[in-house]
């Protein structure tokens, strides 16, 4: 008897989960990433023009968010919302020795979302 009533909350969570995704902005781009331990993840355009984000920790772990060359340590669950100028770059930092996973939808761009992950260097 458990085994389907195990089924069946799962396809109402499937569910629930597939009836979200159609409510997304169709003119935004969604990222759920992981940043590996000790790695940075750095967001810009291709034509390095304007783009707002907005974002979410979804572990644990300390991520650092480096715009506009300031460093703010985000905290998790908190949504932050933020307009890259011309010629800016978003920088995730995790500084920890886990993984980390955020959220991030990205909107009012007009070129293609680039994305590059890369190990921190320790002096």
């Amino acid at each position: 008897m458990k085994i389907p009533i195990i089924l069946l909350c799962t396809l109402i969570v499937q569910s629930c989960q597939i009836s979200d995704f159609a409510k997304k902005d169709k003119h935004s781009l969604y990222l759920n990433t992981i940043i590996p331990a000790n790695s940075s993840l750095d967001i810009s355009t291709q034509n390095t023009k304007s783009f707002s984000f907005d974002t979410i920790i979804k572990s644990k772990g300390e991520i650092k968010l480096n715009i506009n060359n300031q460093d703010i340590v985000m905290d998790i669950g908190h949504k932050y919302t933020f307009d890259v100028k011309d010629g800016q770059k978003v920088k995730f930092i995790n500084p920890s020795n886990h993984s980390n996973t955020i959220s991030i939808r990205i909107y009012n761009h007009s070129s293609k979302i680039i994305k590059n992950i890369e190990k921190l260097k320790h002096d």
